[in-house]
């Protein structure tokens, strides 16, 4: 029986920046696409006769989620079906791996006693099927920071079984917690950070300051620093061998560099196994798996490395990665010898949202180019279900229907399969973007006019020199 190793590619997409308006209220919303399907590793004969992506989209996700079920009640989902073909004359088992994106912004705005349970709670709510059966499927979690590009080559090998091997971290590195408290700050410092130097062996220890904002990359040491208030709770890891003396901390007032006074007291030290430590940050009711967790913690740590073992990364502080997991469905399908069967995966749908238009848009994409590595690609198509209206397309073609919009194509596409929809077939622009484009137009109409003014008094002077 022949191995493979398929994959459906997920990204998302960023519309604008957040808004401030007069009451504070956010308007950005971070949303997650899925895509279509990738083969890698190992070439599979299977081919795709046929894809059918059905976009279910009655409603739009809410700013905020009060409770769990509210915001598992969200019914915004897509259907890929594929119809797959084995021309081989041996059956074929493929391993296939479905990402379906990272937990959108709104789904964070409920409960946080339940938070961690939406990692895989919303996985849940959809069926694997093989010819209209549901088949086993895994949850899966890999680090994927919010702001990269899905690359194959980078995030497929994280989905990994088994746990990481690593020259550094080990099920049993030394893990110290040291916790800190400040007073005695001058409260006309407003702007007080308090850091250390540090120029350790790499191999032997690494640090990390929780809430690190700042630093200083030497020849000879790493400078860190973090923002501090009286009363402020200060934490830093040490990995590795513990440290042999206490760090020789400074203080600074902001860009003005001048040092303040200050009282720091340790309160205490913590010791605990790398294990502990990652299990600490995934507990059982995660829906994460223990391996998933650590193989995420020591990317993350890896990724996070400066020179000389200090570990600092600016958006995701400390150990908490918890919006920074990809989730995947992993499961398996056969096609035997000269077979066919159908395959459908269904996955909540998030779409970026824009509240500052009138009304909201929400942007949807869903990436097409990856299953160009399958051995051949049929028909495509593209069914949207919904009551609202298509303002903005990526392919050309989409017809309306009674029950939304169809696009049917001759193969993949170059482009990908981004489309936008609103409660109204013209959304106004936000106040912002409408007063930019007027002002714009003013400045061309003055430049039009002095243009005009320039070319006038010039012929006037040149009338004049000729009389």
């Amino acid at each position: 029986m022949k191995k493979a190793f398929a994959i459906l590619l997920s990204t998302f997409m960023i519309l604008s920046p957040v808004t401030a308006l007069a009451n504070s209220a956010q308007t950005y919303f971070r949303g997650i696409a899925p895509s279509g399907a990738v083969v890698t590793g190992e070439q599979s004969p299977l081919i795709v006769e046929q894809e059918r992506l059905t976009f279910d989209l009655q409603e739009f996700p809410l700013e905020y989620y009060r409770n769990l079920e509210e915001y598992l009640a969200y019914t915004g989902r897509v259907t890929a079906e594929y119809t797959f073909h084995n021309p081989a004359d041996y059956d074929v088992t493929v391993k296939l791996a479905f990402p379906f994106g990272q937990t959108p912004d709104y789904g964070y705005s409920y409960n946080h006693e339940t938070e961690q349970q939406v990692y895989a709670a919303d996985g849940e709510k959809y069926d694997v099927t093989v010819d209209g059966v549901p088949i086993e499927k895994t949850v899966r979690h890999t680090l994927f920071y919010c702001g990269e590009d899905f690359e194959l080559e980078k995030d497929l090998p994280r989905l990994a079984d088994g746990y990481a091997e690593d020259a550094f971290w080990k099920f049993d590195t030394l893990v110290t917690k040291y916790t800190y408290t400040i007073d005695g700050i001058d409260e006309e410092f407003d702007a007080a950070r308090l850091g250390f130097q540090w120029s350790g062996d790499e191999n032997k220890t690494k640090l990390m300051l929780v809430e690190q904002c700042g630093g200083e990359d030497a020849e000879e040491y790493v400078a860190v620093t973090r923002w501090v208030e009286n009363g402020d709770i200060i934490e830093l890891y040490v990995f590795g061998e513990p440290l042999e003396q206490e760090l020789e901390w400074f203080s600074e007032n902001g860009a003005q560099e001048t040092p303040f006074a200050y009282t720091l007291t340790l309160e205490g030290t913590e010791t605990m196994t790398f294990q502990e430590f990652v299990m600490a940050e995934c507990p059982d009711d995660s829906g994460i798996l223990p391996s998933d967790c650590y193989n995420a913690m020591v990317a993350h740590l890896n990724s996070s490395e400066w020179a000389f073992g200090i570990l600092g990364n600016f958006e995701y502080e400390g150990t908490n990665i918890s919006d920074a997991l990809l989730r995947w469905y992993e499961y398996e399908i056969t096609v035997p010898a000269g077979g066919t069967i159908v395959n459908t995966v269904t996955a909540p749908m998030y779409p970026s949202s824009d509240l500052d238009y009138e009304p909201p848009i929400y942007q949807y994409t869903y990436l097409l180019s990856p299953a160009k590595t399958w051995a051949a690609f049929g028909r495509l198509d593209i069914v949207v279900n919904t009551p609202y209206y298509m303002t903005e397309r990526g392919l050309e073609g989409f017809e309306k229907t009674e029950s939304g919009y169809a696009l049917s194509l001759d193969g993949l596409p170059d482009g990908e399969l981004e489309f936008t929809l609103s409660g109204e077939e013209k959304p106004k622009p936000p106040l912002q973007d409408r007063l930019q484009r007027v002002r714009l137009l003013e400045a061309v109409v003055l430049f039009v006019i002095a243009a005009i003014s320039v070319r006038k008094y010039n012929e006037r002077q040149q009338k004049n020199r000729e009389q």
